[in-house]
């Protein structure tokens, strides 16, 4: 019987989203399944790896939204 390779696992690297440059803590809200499903599209569209990220970033967007609506800096 011939034999079979080794399979060596590679190793997983967790890297820390890199749009968070001071992680302050968590928010755990309910959502509905039609936001939970927007934010697995946003996901991929975004091409990010978290849906923190999509979050971060969507947070981001229509905070600038607003300051440009309200005319601030």
């Amino acid at each position: 019987m011939p034999r079979r390779a080794k399979q060596v696992a590679e190793p997983v690297v967790v890297v820390p989203p890199r749009f968070i440059t001071e992680p302050d803590g968590f928010i755990n809200v309910p959502v509905s399944k039609k936001t939970r499903e927007e934010i697995h599209h946003l996901k991929k569209s975004m091409k990010v790896t978290s849906q923190a990220e999509v979050i971060e970033k969507a947070v981001a967007i229509v905070r600038a939204i607003d300051i440009a609506a309200r005319g601030e800096n």
